[in-house]
């Protein structure tokens, strides 16, 4: 958000200011033919820069270009980073110790009760801090992940005794047919080759192997009703967003048919994130804004927002899908 905005420009002040970038072609479909979509920043953490997303013409793919390079782009990735998440002990709160174990033990029985085995070895891909494989460990999985930043992957190793290496998927070397279930919790719209990257996920996979994604969705409610005020954009980290027919498409010429999508992850704090971004540029008061981002957190407003969450849900309408798919070959 852009309170964090500072301390981070102070932190990347001897880098440099002037990103570098290299165009691009649709990240699927290979074509170079896209419109223009939307001109964007990076809300978050309030870096410098403007980033431009297209439409490509071809296949319906929305996707940044020109993109970061993967030098430049790793500074938009500090240690203060959300999703860098400390381990749940850690937690002061005890109310946040309960609400984050029952949302990762709400993943670990989802995927379980898909994989249709009660153990097995899994593999997370950009497992972050490694607060999922802790909690596939604690149900009795042989747990394994990839983190290319180093900082938080020395942290699910360090802390966590997590068997993680710093590195992305496929320089990773895993032998092929290796594991059991291979998840891309919030990954896929990171990655600069998103082909290639679930290529490598199929040959790691045994056959009929589970592959378990999460990504933002634009046709999400939210997405409709905040515009670029929308968290789901996540400019520069979000190099795509996939409409399901694009999605579909991907996971079929990669090896992975009939896919099952569903959602029940971030659903308040993607809200509260978007809410935040819009009251930024829309209340010029900051203890109003404050004392509005506080009451959009609390327990009774998360409350409020559970039917709707539980209709949203049902027609895949809420801010972040999530698929179940098994290789097919």
């Amino acid at each position: 958000m852009s309170s964090n905005g500072p301390a981070v420009r102070d932190l990347l002040s001897t880098v440099g200011t002037v990103p570098s970038e290299v165009r691009v072609a649709c990240l699927v479909c290979g074509a170079d033919d896209a419109a223009p979509f939307m001109e964007t920043r990076d809300r978050l953490l309030g870096l410098e820069g403007r980033f431009h997303l297209v439409r490509c013409r071809n296949c319906g793919l929305i996707y940044q270009n020109p993109q970061l390079t993967p030098a430049e782009l790793g500074r938009y990735y500090p240690p203060e980073y959300h999703p860098f998440l400390p381990a749940i002990e850690d937690e002061p709160s005890p109310w946040q110790r309960w609400d984050r174990r029952r949302g990762v033990d709400r993943r670990c029985r989802a995927v379980i009760a898909r994989a249709g085995r009660r153990t097995g070895k899994v593999l997370a891909v950009g497992c972050a801090t490694g607060i999922f494989l802790d909690g596939m460990r604690r149900w009795g999985w042989e747990a394994h992940g990839v983190e290319p930043n180093p900082v938080a992957s020395a942290y699910a190793r360090e802390r966590l005794g997590l068997a993680v290496v710093t590195s992305d998927l496929t320089a990773a070397g895993y032998a092929a047919e290796s594991f059991d279930v291979v998840t891309l919790w919030d990954v896929l719209e990171h990655v600069p080759d998103p082909r290639g990257t679930l290529s490598e996920v199929a040959r790691v996979l045994r056959p009929g192997g589970l592959l378990v994604l999460s990504l933002p969705s634009i046709e999400s409610v939210e997405a409709r009703l905040f515009g670029r005020y929308w968290a789901g954009w996540d400019a520069p980290r979000h190099l795509a967003l996939f409409p399901r027919p694009v999605l579909v498409r991907l996971l079929r010429e990669t090896g992975f048919d009939h896919p099952q999508f569903t959602a029940f992850t971030g659903h308040h704090g993607t809200l509260v994130l978007s809410l935040d971004f819009w009251l930024d540029e829309h209340v010029y008061v900051p203890k109003l804004r404050a004392w509005l981002g506080r009451l959009a957190r609390s327990w009774p407003a998360r409350a409020l927002t559970w039917p709707y969450y539980q209709v949203a849900n049902k027609l895949l309408l809420s801010s972040i899908m999530a698929v179940f798919v098994l290789r097919s070959r």
